[in-house]
């Protein structure tokens, strides 16, 4: 089995997520912003829950779980975390059903739903990857 990368998989389907944005193609933008998401706060995991992998596989594709549970552990664990926004994907379509919302059917995203998604993904993003990035936490050689 290939090593997961969650650092690069967020930065590959952010990226992916604002070509399909600019192409006018709603839908799968919103599902791989769904995906920025959860690699970005599967990353957290794995860098502050001693569990790491074993504890990336419990939470699956549960952006709830994960920004729940996951969270607030790690908030516990960590106080310097507590600078985490809580409500990450609230308001947003990236609260809704992924990963399973890959086999909607076509139009059920519309632009404005779509730009609120990947923008939002890309804050999480920016506030997790990035800042651990900065932190030395993670290098930037993993992209």
């Amino acid at each position: 089995m290939l090593p997961d990368s969650f650092p690069q998989a967020a930065a590959r389907h952010l990226y992916d997520a604002k070509i399909l944005l600019d192409q006018q193609r709603w839908d799968n933008a919103v599902y791989l912003a769904g995906y920025v998401v959860e690699c970005s706060f599967k990353v957290l995991v794995e860098v502050y829950i001693p569990e790491g992998k074993t504890a990336v596989k419990k939470y699956g594709h549960d952006l709830t779980e994960l920004q729940g549970k996951a969270i607030d552990r790690l908030r516990l664990m960590y106080p310097v975390l507590m600078q985490l926004p809580t409500s990450q994907t609230q308001g947003t379509k990236l609260a809704e059903n992924h990963p399973g919302r890959r086999y909607y059917k076509s139009g059920i995203w519309n632009q404005t739903e779509a730009e609120e998604a990947v923008n939002r993904a890309e804050e999480i993003y920016q506030e997790v990857i990035t800042k651990l990035v900065l932190d030395g936490i993670i290098s930037s050689n993993e992209f």
